[in-house]
């Protein structure tokens, strides 16, 4: 009876540690909508994640025979679609490397690089139908110039990126641009404004066929005394010119006085707070909020969803029962707790602007409403949550009282029956 009780316990324990080691995999994958492509057209690279939610950076060995529509990608568990446009004739490594990820539980990954290499031929103009020729798939340029202003390096059709400098207070600059294919057209071409620091001016051809080719001229416009601030080893610019500020609810037009000077900003009575813009290196403008006592910078992130805005935060602690997931509202970026990750509602934190309440607040991404999540609900919620565990546990302690005790007596009722045989 004890060999058999034995084996019972034995099964029962590695049942239990089965049960309760099972995961969800977690893995990505990428494919090309064609690994052979003509030159001039444009493919789809699609990148796949299973348990998977993180940043991926993309990137072509050859930026000249292939170059990539953006050199990052946020998946979280689905798939993602990059466009790769073909230049020339040659071949390129698309290498995907994963950067920040986690899986549905909230729980760091290590995944590596993956690649994929890309096939760009000649292709052909003719359609062999009866002599009708294709539409032409040719998307670049023959010329680009700004008027007064050198680029460099010097132009070639193959060359999408170039830079230039600008004298001090020049606030439009005329670009020139003709196609090689007179059926190509072109935008981003002509007069165009710049302000101080770096612009990034895209100049966009079309071919005939729809193909497009993308050709980036970052302008460096001198500043007569930048500002300049450093922020985690980057430098930035402060804006001065107040039609350069991207739009923000609920501030006015303010001065802030930075070091010596007073420069066009925001600011929020409610609050309390300043933001002022800043610029990157590649003409990117953010707003941050400046903290005119420890003369500090963090960058403003913002949405507003049902009339309410919210400055998003970081939440100040971990909440227990919540497992932290990233998701993108109205192109911001941020941080939801969800108790399952199919949950179409969750909790993200942040500080009302109106009200300069700051707590947690229910986000409802079917309905597209905030509203506030009160300490005290969280407590119940949290409460049943408890409960139900307690239930769950006590319920399969009894089912496995009562299997044990079912398995046992139907031994010795088998053990009777074979006595009874044997006399």
């Amino acid at each position: 009876m004890i060999k058999y009780l034995k084996k019972i316990g034995f099964a029962l324990l590695i049942f239990i540690l089965g049960f309760g080691s099972v995961n969800a995999s977690s893995n990505y994958t990428i494919s090309l909508s064609s690994n052979n492509v003509s030159k001039g057209k444009s493919i789809t690279l699609y990148i796949k994640g299973t348990n998977v939610t993180g940043g991926f950076v993309i990137s072509s060995s050859d930026s000249t025979v292939a170059s990539v529509s953006s050199t990052t990608s946020w998946v979280e568990n689905n798939t993602q679609a990059i466009t790769i446009s073909t230049n020339k004739v040659g071949s390129a490594t698309i290498t995907v490397k994963p950067t920040s990820i986690s899986d549905d539980n909230g729980n760091d990954l290590s995944l590596g690089t993956k690649t994929l290499t890309l096939n760009v031929n000649n292709g052909s103009s003719s359609s062999g139908n009866g002599g009708v020729t294709n539409k032409s798939n040719d998307a670049t340029l023959k010329s680009l110039a700004i008027d007064g202003i050198d680029i460099s390096p010097e132009f070639k059709s193959d060359v999408l990126e170039y830079k230039a400098t600008a004298e001090a207070g020049t606030e439009k600059v005329k670009i020139n641009a003709t196609t090689n294919n007179s059926k190509a057209t072109v935008s981003g071409a002509g007069e165009v404004s710049v302000s101080d620091g770096a612009n990034k001016l895209e100049i966009v051809v079309t071919a005939e066929d729809g193909s497009i080719k993308t050709y980036v001229i970052t302008l460096e416009v001198k500043d007569y005394d930048p500002i300049t601030v450093k922020i985690k080893n980057k430098e930035y610019t402060v804006v001065r010119k107040e039609s350069d500020l991207p739009e923000v609810d609920l501030f006015e037009k303010s001065k802030v006085e930075i070091g010596d000077e007073e420069v066009v900003g925001y600011y929020n009575d409610k609050l309390n707070i300043y933001l002022i813009g800043l610029k990157d290196d590649k003409g990117n403008i953010s707003l941050y909020v400046y903290d005119t006592k420890k003369d500090s910078y963090v960058e403003y992130k913002w949405v507003t969803v049902g009339g309410v805005t919210l400055w998003l935060k970081d939440a100040p602690s971990k909440l227990e029962n919540f497992t932290k997931y990233s998701i993108t509202i109205k192109n911001t970026n941020t941080s939801i707790y969800k108790i399952s990750k199919s949950d179409k509602a969750g909790l993200i934190y942040g500080t009302n602007v109106v009200t300069g309440n700051t707590s947690y607040y229910i986000y409802d991404k079917e309905e597209e409403t905030l509203a506030r999540y009160y300490d005290k609900e969280v407590d119940i919620y949290k409460n049943k949550i408890s409960d139900y565990k307690n239930y769950l546990m006590l319920f399969m302690g009894i089912v496995s009282i009562i299997i044990i005790i079912s398995v046992v007596i139907s031994l010795i009722r088998g053990r009777k029956k074979k006595r009874k045989v044997n006399r």
